[in-house]
């Protein structure tokens, strides 16, 4: 029977992944262990609105985690991806920033840790300079700032001279034709268009030509 306070608490049974709170009104709320107060009601007492409201609230909390741990399992997300998707499935966005702040204090998920992992996977797959690691990933919605921070932490200027190097090595040999200056531009603007800076990029697009001595 439900008392004018609440409805009344049934049950209380651990699973795998916390607890299984039940109600006389048929609710069923799954939670954290952690999220039950040291005061909690035992089955047959009454819970109060107030209670309830927070046991919701933390049930919510508890389906936003499983579901961001979901989609992060899937591929690397920035934090605006992530909660804009949660925001369309219909979740609260109060509860929402909670736990999406709670991952980044905890080092779950952060916009840094995506910008980390996805420079380190780009680099790794294609030679790029660190104005194409920043655009992309202000596009994806990291702070400008931030994006700066990461491209240059992760490709250091000895590594920019290289993955330079590797991108017009690349680009020579899908070239027919003579290397005269028209074909010297168009692979500045290659290189360019990759994200490397103008004064790189010429000096490497000259270096590279076939049969040009290697660049000291």
């Amino acid at each position: 029977m439900t008392a004018a306070g609440g409805p009344t608490l049934l049950s209380v049974a651990e699973t795998a992944s916390g607890v299984r709170v039940t109600f006389s009104d048929g609710e069923i709320l799954e939670l954290a262990a952690e999220s039950l107060p040291p005061a909690f009601p035992t089955p047959g007492e009454t819970v109060s609105a107030e209670l309830l409201v927070r046991l919701r609230e933390a049930a919510e909390r508890k389906s936003i985690a499983r579901r961001l741990f979901t989609l992060l399992g899937r591929r690397l997300q920035t934090r605006s991806a992530l909660r804009r998707k949660l925001l369309d499935e219909g979740f609260a966005a109060g509860p929402l920033d909670e736990v999406l702040d709670r991952f980044a204090a905890e080092g779950v998920h952060s916009d840094r840790l995506f910008a980390e992992a996805w420079c380190r996977d780009t680099v790794r797959l294609r030679p790029v300079g660190r104005r194409y690691l920043e655009s992309k990933l202000r596009e994806r919605g990291v702070a400008a700032d931030l994006a700066a921070t990461v491209a240059r932490e992760i490709v250091s200027d000895e590594d920019e001279r290289r993955q330079c190097r590797a991108a017009a090595l690349k680009w020579w040999r899908r070239q027919r034709g003579a290397a005269d200056l028209r074909a010297l531009s168009r692979g500045q603007r290659y290189l360019l268009g990759r994200g490397f800076p103008v004064a790189l990029a010429g000096t490497v697009i000259r270096a590279t030509v076939p049969g040009a001595e290697e660049a000291t």
